[in-house]
C-alpha cells in the first residue's frame, strides 16, 4: 500500500460512519401490494396511471463495508400474466441499483458519492430515473439513517433522456425488541424538486394535466423478524404527483421474505 493510500484509508477510519465490518445480505419475497379505495377511484378515471391491486416477487440483496454500500433489488410485478395482458394487470418489471462510495469525511460523518438507477417497464412502457449526488450517514445506537442529494436525469419513453431537476431523500431503519420478538422499523423516502415541463404530464380526473414540480414517493415498513431465516412485514407505501397520476396515492403491502 502507498503512501497516499495509506493516508486515505486512515482518513477514512476516523470517521464513525465507517467503523464496521464488511456484511453482505440477500433475500427472494413473495409481496401483494393492496391501493386503497380512494386511490383506485382517483386513478381509474384514466387515460392513465390507474392503480390495480398486484402481487410481486422481488429478490433483494446488498453488501458494505468501509469503502461503502451497493444495494439492489429486481422486481416482476404480476409473475403469473402475460406482458400484454389487459386493463393494466400486465406483467412488468421494476429494479433499483444504489452505490455509496465513501470519499472523506465531514467531522465524523462520511462523505459519499452517491447514485442510483431505477428501471420500470412492461410491454409499452418505460422509465428509468438516474441520480448522481453526495450523500453521508448516520448511526445512534439502534438507529441509522442515510440522506442524499442529487441531479437527476430520466429516461422515458416518449420523452427521451433529460435533466429533470433534483432529487434528495433518505433511507432510515430503527431496530427494537417487544415482547421478545426482534422487530425493525424502515422508510425510504424521495423527494423530486424542479422537475422539467417534459416529464409533468400526468392524469387526473380523466385528463392529461400538467403535474406539480414538486413529488414525493416512498414507504414506511414493519419488520418481523420471525427467525433467522423468516421475515415478514408491513408497508404503508405512498406517492404524490407521481406514478403517472396528479394525485395523492396510497397502499399497504404484505410481505413474507426468506433471508439467504
Amino acid at each position: 500500500m502507498n503512501t497516499r493510500t495509506t493516508l486515505i484509508a486512515l482518513a477514512l477510519a476516523s470517521c464513525a460512519g465507517f467503523a464496521h465490518a464488511d456484511y453482505s445480505f440477500s433475500n427472494i419475497s413473495a409481496n401483494w401490494l393492496d391501493w386503497s379505495d380512494g386511490t383506485q377511484e382517483r386513478t381509474q378515471k384514466g387515460p392513465f396511471g390507474g392503480k390495480n391491486d398486484f402481487g410481486y416477487l422481488e429478490a433483494e440483496g446488498g453488501m458494505g463495508g468501509n469503502w461503502g454500500e451497493l444495494y439492489g433489488f429486481l422486481d416482476v410485478e404480476n409473475p403469473d400474466k402475460s406482458t400484454h395482458e389487459d386493463a393494466g394487470q400486465n406483467r412488468r418489471y421494476a429494479s433499483k441499483l444504489v452505490a455509496r462510495v465513501n470519499v472523506g469525511c465531514i467531522g465524523n460523518l462520511p462523505l459519499q458519492a452517491y447514485a442510483h438507477v431505477y428501471d420500470f417497464r412492461d410491454a409499452d412502457f418505460y422509465d428509468q430515473n438516474r441520480v448522481l449526488g453526495l450523500g453521508t450517514a448516520l448511526t445512534s445506537g439502534n438507529f441509522w439513517i442515510k440522506p442524499f442529494l442529487g441531479a437527476h436525469q430520466e429516461f422515458k419513453q416518449g420523452v427521451g433522456a433529460h435533466r429533470n431537476g433534483m432529487m434528495g431523500g433518505w433511507v432510515l431503519g430503527y431496530s427494537f425488541n417487544l415482547a421478545g420478538q426482534s422487530l425493525m422499523l424502515t422508510q425510504w423516502h424521495e423527494i423530486e424538486f424542479a422537475r422539467e415541463d417534459a416529464y409533468l404530464a400526468m392524469a387526473k380526473d380523466g385528463e392529461v394535466v400538467r403535474a406539480r414540480k414538486l413529488a414525493n414517493n416512498g414507504a414506511v415498513s414493519l419488520w418481523w423478524n420471525a427467525s433467522k431465516d423468516i421475515t415478514a412485514g408491513v408497508s404503508y407505501r405512498y406517492a404524490d404527483h407521481k406514478l403517472g397520476a396528479a394525485s395523492y396515492q396510497n397502499a399497504l403491502i404484505s410481505t413474507l421474505k426468506y433471508n439467504f
